[in-house]
Parts: structure tokens; C-alpha cells; sequence
């Protein structure tokens, strides 16, 4: 089970006895614990989220304690049909790096369903481990709400609502790198994935289910399946090869968006055509700073390479991006949770041909009749700007497009950013 750290209000102590061992300090960090979606106060236990005792009252629990014994006793209520949840959880709860003392076990024993489990003396009050409360239910780290989640089935599941700083900012705030937590992406697999799938005539890929799932989970697009005829049209600038200017003219004469992923390379050499982009209404996305293979980069290269490039865009043109696209489309479940944590939505594609080697043109025809004959709806195009092919086949392939009711959209409605 995934480690979870926290902290939550001193309340008023409950189950007091002498603590068994010397005191320590445990610091508060951001993160969140759920009991059928009703946040649970608690603190850092050796770096597990530590619950006190008594506030399981509030979520289905009956909790007893025998003095004479020294014993807490905590079994379901089995009158309980609703979960009360405690008023006023709201996350976070002192500021990070604030102190508090943890004792160790205690010497009160702590019984859940007759079955001893650890138990801890925090400030004054009896915890225990929410893991531990398996028994009752299924207990589920979630990666991408940064959260501990108990759900109990007999009991009622409020709709999932995180209060301010439970959700680990993952919508379209870009946290400084320093702000993320490098250790918690070695549980994420880095095998190298590169994107690929069978390409169908007139209509989308043949795709894996694992595939799909995996996208979903890391906010990664590939094809819009929820707008039919929707085209977008996205072009990777690594380096200038002088058809990007004709690109946008057509792309303007016709009133169609499209998006532009940029390299830091490009940034440097052409920072006249970024300006253009972004004043003429195209999207700018990241293609990292050196178009590295990032499956197989460090998780600090990882950031960097994203980073880098986004705040070039930010500090040279004032511009904010919120999509990213992998070089080589090469991906790992790593790479894309750290995309995802940064705030950027990764954008692969359904479309995609040689074209990236500028000295390999095979003429205006091989590349409209290519690019039409696999149009489908939904479609995200991966075109590279360095091909010529692709800059005078463009007018035909819109006009294609639009004459088979097609509509070209900007990526902003497919990811909302």
C-alpha cells in the first residue's frame, strides 16, 4: 500500500495512557485520506497515514474503550446505514514542516473485529494505521489524487469532491518542479512504450485496450471520440526548414486552428515564427527543450526537458502552454505520470507517415492522397513542418476535408486547458 503523510487538528485527547516509547518528530506534508469519499483527519505515522481511533465514530465504526483492560474495541455498527463524516475537514492543516510528537505504540491495545492491530500516541490521542482497516473494505492509494481511499460497500459513497489542496493540483496549474516528489515516480513503471497501432482506411486505429487505458488514466489524447468529423491538425517544429510560414498562411486563409510543438532548438532559431503563431491564434505546445527519448531519461530530465521549454515560452513571449508531446513518441508510464503532475496534456496521435526527413519527399499527390486516405473522425494529425509535401498539400487537404464535413478544431476543445 502506497505510504501516505499527513496531519489533521489537535482534538481533545481521548483514550489517554503513559506513551511506551520516547517522542519523535513527524512533519506535515500535502496529501489526503478518504472514508467512502468523506475526508479523515490524520498524521504522518512512519510515513503511513496514521487515524485517530475515535473519529471512526463518524464513519460507521462503533469504538469502545475498556479501562480496565486498556482496550479499544472497533467493529462496524451494524446500524449504521450513513456515513455522518466530521464537519469542517479541510486540508491542509498547519502549515509544512510543522512538528508534531509521536510517541510510538502505546501501551493501550487497539482491536479491530477481535484482531490486535498496531496503534500509535499522537499528541495526546490514540491512532492507528488506515490501512489497516482492510477488513472492512477495499483500501486505494490513487496516484493521481495523491490520496488513501477506504470504501466501505454496505455504506453509502458520496460523490468524490476534494476540498481545497486534497487533490494534488493536476487541472492546468503547472507547480514548480521543486514542488513535485521525485521519489514517488520510481513506483511508476519506465519500460519504453513507443506509440504505434494499425492504421484502418477511413477510419481510426486499431488500438490495444491497455493502450487506451493507459492514455486515459495520464490525460493523454490520441483521437477525440466524443465529437464525430472533429480534425485537428498538429505540426512538430524540431527545426525550420522554411515551410512553416506558408503553413500558417494557408491555415489562416481558411480560418483553421492547429497546434505547433516546439523544441528549444526552434525557440532559438525561430522565435520569429513563435511570435507569429501565437499572435496569428495557432497553439503552441511543448516538444521538450533537446527532443530527448524521455523513457529513457532520468526523472529529473524528464522535468527539465519540459520545463525548459515552457518557461522560454512564459518569459520570452508571455505565453502559457498546456500540452506536450513526447519525442519519437516514446512513452513510459513515468514520463506521462510526471507530464501529468506538471499539468501538461500529453497529445500522441491517430495519424502519422513519414515525413519528418526533409532530403525524403515524395511529392505534393503521395502526401494528400496518404493524408485523406486515412481521415477519420476524431483524428489528431501528426505532420512535421520540415516536409514540403506537407506545406503544398495542405490547402487541397483542408479543402477535403471541409468539402466531407469535417471540422477542423483547436486542441483547447478537446483538453479544455
Amino acid at each position: 500500500m502506497k505510504k501516505i503523510i499527513l496531519t489533521a487538528f489537535a482534538f481533545a485527547a481521548a483514550f489517554m495512557i503513559h506513551a511506551a516509547a520516547s517522542a519523535d518528530e513527524v512533519l506535515y506534508y500535502d496529501a489526503s485520506a478518504y472514508i467512502n469519499n468523506h475526508p479523515i483527519p490524520c498524521y504522518n505515522i512512519n510515513d503511513y497515514c496514521g487515524i485517530y481511533a475515535k473519529d471512526l465514530r463518524s464513519y460507521g465504526f462503533n469504538v469502545d474503550y475498556d479501562e480496565q483492560s486498556a482496550t479499544v474495541n472497533i467493529t462496524r455498527n451494524k446500524n449504521c446505514t450513513d456515513i455522518s463524516g466530521i464537519d469542517g475537514v479541510k486540508l491542509p492543516w498547519q502549515d509544512v514542516g510543522t512538528p508534531y510528537a509521536v510517541t510510538g505504540e502505546s501501551r493501550i491495545k487497539v482491536m479491530l473485529d477481535g484482531q490486535e492491530t498496531q496503534s500509535y500516541w499522537v499528541d495526546g490521542n490514540m491512532m492507528i494505521l488506515l490501512d489497516n482497516l482492510y477488513p472492512f473494505g477495499e483500501v486505494f492509494w490513487s496516484y493521481e489524487q495523491k490520496a488513501l481511499f477506504l470504501t466501505i460497500s454496505d455504506l453509502p459513497v458520496i460523490e468524490y469532491a476534494p476540498t481545497e489542496k486534497a487533490l494534488r493540483p493536476y487541472g492546468h496549474y503547472k507547480p514548480a518542479t521543486c514542488e513535485l516528489d521525485y521519489d514517488s515516480y520510481y513506483d511508476f513503471p519506465s519500460e519504453e512504450i513507443d506509440w504505434g497501432f494499425t492504421p484502418v482506411e477511413g477510419d481510426e486505429p486499431s488500438l490495444y485496450s491497455w493502450q487506451k487505458s493507459m492514455l486515459e488514466k495520464f490525460d493523454a489524447y490520441y483521437i477525440d471520440h466524443d465529437r464525430p468529423h472533429a480534425i485537428y491538425l498538429t505540426f512538430d517544429e524540431g527545426y525550420e526548414a522554411g515551410y512553416t510560414q506558408k503553413i500558417m498562411d494557408v491555415l489562416s486563409k481558411y480560418n483553421v486552428p492547429a497546434t505547433f510543438f516546439v523544441t528549444g532548438e526552434y525557440l532559438d532559431e525561430s522565435a520569429d515564427l513563435v511570435r507569429q503563431m501565437i499572435d496569428r491564434g495557432f497553439t503552441v505546445g511543448n516538444h521538450t527543450v533537446n527532443h530527448k527519448n524521455l523513457a529513457r531519461c532520468d526523472i529529473g530530465t524528464v522535468m527539465n526537458e519540459i520545463e525548459i521549454v515552457s518557461n522560454r515560452l512564459r518569459d520570452d513571449f508571455g505565453y502559457e502552454t498546456y500540452y506536450m508531446r513526447p519525442p519519437e513518441g516514446a512513452i513510459s508510464e513515468r514520463a506521462l505520470a510526471i507530464a501529468k503532475d506538471m499539468g501538461y496534456n500529453t497529445i500522441l496521435w491517430s495519424f502519422a507517415y513519414y515525413d519528418y526527413d526533409e532530403s525524403v519527399q515524395k511529392g505534393e499527390d503521395y502526401a494528400y492522397n496518404l493524408i485523406t486516405k486515412y481521415m477519420h473522425d476524431g483524428a489528431i494529425y501528426l505532420l512535421h513542418a520540415v516536409s514540403k509535401d506537407n506545406a503544398n498539400a495542405l490547402e487541397r487537404v483542408i479543402q477535403y476535408a471541409l468539402d466531407n464535413g469535417y471540422e477542423l478544431r483547436s486542441l483547447n476543445d478537446l483538453c479544455k486547458p
